[in-house]
């Protein structure tokens, strides 16, 4: 199989981490393809053997990350108002998705049978690319949301993605909501397909149909139990040490203003203008690194962001306390297993989040935490039942939720933990990939979704003006 993802082994983000593991634990001759810095690189077997395929050219590079971070992400995440298009970054974006597929297509031992495994929204044209020129399979993942709205100027830029990704055998979201988003706009805007919703296929006119499947990732769960027990790295470093002398409620993200860090500071600040009790007794500890370097919009996110934080710390600080505590450098999985154990609450305040594995992590290493989680993450659609929820990210909201998860009793957080722990434990990183893999328990467990066509209209498809 030929795997084909933007980042590779090794580097950050859930992506590239789960196909690590999933490569590790189910080898079977994949040849996984991947950008490093300027080459496009290929791994063979398990993760052992690389080899640099080719050199890209620089304004490729460049005009490809401007368009997949300046437009297709914040489109693609409801969030108009952050982006950019660019016309020679699209050309840019088109280019890059030729070279993997070229490259692919002409390896020397590959096959015109060999499946092909295509990774979300940086690769989305490759799928067409790759099944024009060779009569392999190929299926995609889409770890990020479909959207629901958008504005007018968009709708042709992501015409180009949906017909790329439609010729995928099949298409796999997280969640029903991402596969029905992607179904209705199908349905809407590109008239040379005819969509079933209740059987999740999309056909062509020559016959050829995409199964849009929902399956939520999986975590590979030993790797995280194995941390647990990993904790003499922690105990030597006092800064860590020192926050469990009081309790903490984490988070972990990137400074991305899809996670709403603007929104959770608001937050924490008020719940001390409401909460002065609490002063000097609870701390909200911040995992937060900068993300996506260069980019304006991410940029000002990252500044304005810890503009808030050393107000809200100059503030409400004391001699010996102060409320936040923002760790911007990155944290070994030990270290976030050690924290995940601690932490009295779990804060994930996403705006719009594909799925959010960090809320899935707590869950695995928490002892008795609670985990307040926004709706608006994909995870919230498997772990609602036990979660304190925030419907909206209001701060009075978010504080609210706060204040009560701090004084959920022991026998309530032991039970919904408990509860949290079966249901992460029932999708496990392997089982994910065999049901997206063609598995039986795929074909039962085709989206639902016809009870919901009637809602899908023009009108709630669109930002209005």
């Amino acid at each position: 199989m030929n795997i084909l993802s933007y980042r590779g082994p090794s580097t950050p983000g859930g992506v590239s981490a789960t196909l690590s593991r999933v490569i590790e634990q189910t080898y079977d001759a994949q040849q996984w393809w991947f950008l490093h810095g300027s080459r496009l690189r290929k791994k063979t077997g398990k993760i052992n053997s690389t080899e640099e395929v080719c050199q890209i050219p620089f304004n490729t590079i460049e005009g490809h990350y401007r368009y997949c971070n300046d437009f297709l992400w914040p489109v693609l995440h409801e969030l108009p108002q952050y982006a950019t298009f660019s016309e020679a970054d699209k050309l840019m974006y088109q280019q890059m998705n030729k070279t993997f597929a070229w490259n692919v297509l002409n390896a020397p031992q590959n096959t015109e049978s060999q499946k092909a495994f295509v990774n979300d929204y940086q690769l989305a044209l490759t799928p067409q690319l790759l099944s024009e020129y060779s009569g392999s399979s190929v299926d995609v993942f889409w770890h990020i949301p479909w959207p629901r709205r958008f504005e007018d100027a968009h709708i042709e830029p992501l015409i180009e993605v949906a017909t790329g990704l439609l010729a995928a055998e099949k298409i796999g979201f997280h969640i029903e909501e991402y596969a029905f988003n992607f179904l209705s706009f199908a349905d809407h805007y590109l008239p040379g397909f005819k969509v079933d919703f209740q059987r999740g296929q999309i056909s062509r006119a020559n016959g050829i149909t995409t199964q849009v499947v929902a399956h939520p990732l999986g975590i590979d769960s030993d790797f995280w139990l194995e941390k647990l027990k990993e904790e003499s790295v922690c105990r030597r470093d006092s800064n860590i040490l020192q926050l469990s002398r009081k309790p903490f409620v984490l988070s972990v993200d990137r400074a991305d203003y899809t996670k709403g860090v603007f929104h959770r500071l608001q937050a924490i600040d008020h719940f001390f203008s409401v909460n002065s009790d609490q002063i000097g007794k609870i701390t909200f500890l911040q995992i937060c690194q900068k993300t996506r370097s260069g980019l304006s919009a991410f940029d000002e996110y990252w500044q304005q962001c810890k503009f808030l934080c050393d107000s809200i710390n100059t503030r409400w600080a004391s001699k010996n306390w102060q409320p936040i505590i923002w760790i911007d450098t990155p944290v070994s999985p030990n270290v976030l297993a050690w924290l995940y154990k601690r932490a009295s609450v779990m804060l994930v305040t996403a705006v719009y989040d594909g799925l959010n594995l960090t809320a899935k992590e707590f869950v695995l290493c928490s002892k008795n935490g609670v985990l307040v989680l926004s709706a608006r993450t994909g995870a919230w659609h498997e772990l609602n039942e036990h979660v304190l929820t925030l419907p909206n990210l209001k701060p009075e909201t978010i504080s609210g939720q706060v204040k009560y998860a701090l004084t959920v009793s022991p026998k309530s957080r032991k039970e919904r933990m408990d509860n949290l722990k079966q249901s992460v434990l029932s999708n496990s990183l392997t089982s994910w990939w065999h049901k997206f893999g063609g598995s039986q328990e795929t074909a039962d467990k085709v989206v639902p979704l016809s009870i919901k066509l009637k809602h899908a209209t023009r009108k709630n498809m669109r930002i209005a003006k």
